[in-house]
């Protein structure tokens, strides 16, 4: 039985949620498991939380818009969801700093070049975020220490 492409949990508890894949290839059941296990962590928030999803390392040919992923991903409505942060894949040549930051209500999606400049973005976006709680350890093929320890 081939193990899940992905790891979603909390990067910083009850603030920062994290998705991250350790292949290229995402499988229907992958989505499938993203999808229920999201619905299950953020069933219970009771306040304003941000994603961080980690495509470093999967095949796309696109990014998704805000739109796509409120129409496929029923957490992606929740009422508290504040940023959505998306690190594009490293094989997808794209310039990310021309897409716009996109907003539904009280959601907004910002694609990002790398996981350095998602975490960078969140930390000046939200000065309110517990960075000494996060867990360095989530993202594979990443050292993130030093940009939590600011």
């Amino acid at each position: 039985m081939r193990l899940p492409n992905y790891k979603l949990n909390w990067f910083i508890p009850n603030q920062i949620a994290a998705l991250t894949h350790f292949y290229p290839d995402v499988t229907f059941e992958d989505i499938t498991g993203v999808i229920n296990t999201g619905q299950e962590l953020l069933s219970h928030v009771e306040n304003e939380f941000h994603i961080i999803i980690d495509n470093r390392v999967i095949n796309m040919s696109s990014p998704v818009s805000l739109q796509q992923m409120r129409q496929m991903v029923p957490y992606m409505n929740h009422p508290l969801l504040r940023w959505v942060v998306v690190v594009k894949p490293e094989s997808l040549a794209l310039d990310v700093t021309h897409l716009p930051t996109e907003k539904e209500g009280e959601t907004r999606l910002k694609n990002v070049s790398s996981l350095e400049e998602a975490l960078s973005f969140l930390r000046e976006a939200r000065t309110d975020l517990e960075w000494p709680q996060a867990d360095t350890a989530f993202f594979p093929n990443a050292e993130i220490k030093d940009l939590v320890s600011r």
